[in-house]
């Protein structure tokens, strides 16, 4: 379970989700964000290989701030980006898929924080409702 990928964990966690009751357009929505994490790290990553310094990288990254044609995200979806991000991180571990969470010091590390202010990408985390 410790050496699956990103995508893998992907898959699964969207699959926790559905058994959960989670509406398909929020999974449709929550696949979207995926896809955008995967893009950023690779999805033949392996989710063990991500430290938090790779994750900062990420949470200032054009990739996650900017849309393709260069405009500035909306900052609620990035913070959702965020969101769905810590939450996958968060499930993998308690899961069994990660020893520990990758997240920068300034992430909240579970699911208890309501936000967190992150000065350098703007974005504040919400916990999942």
């Amino acid at each position: 379970m410790k050496d699956c990928t990103l995508h893998e964990a992907g898959q699964a966690f969207l699959d926790h989700l559905r058994e959960e009751g989670k509406k398909e357009r929020s999974l449709y929505t929550y696949a979207r964000d995926l896809m955008q994490i995967e893009a950023f790290f690779g999805p033949d990553r392996k989710l063990g290989a991500i430290r938090a310094p790779q994750v900062g990288k990420f949470l200032k990254s054009g990739e996650l701030l900017r849309l393709p044609n260069g405009k500035e995200r909306a900052r609620p979806t990035v913070e959702k980006t965020v969101r769905i991000l810590r939450m996958l991180l968060v499930w993998a571990k308690e899961t069994g898929r990660l020893e520990r969470l990758p997240l920068p010091k300034d992430v909240c590390m579970g699911r208890s924080a309501k936000y967190v202010d992150h000065a350098e990408s703007a974005a504040a985390i919400p916990t999942e409702s």
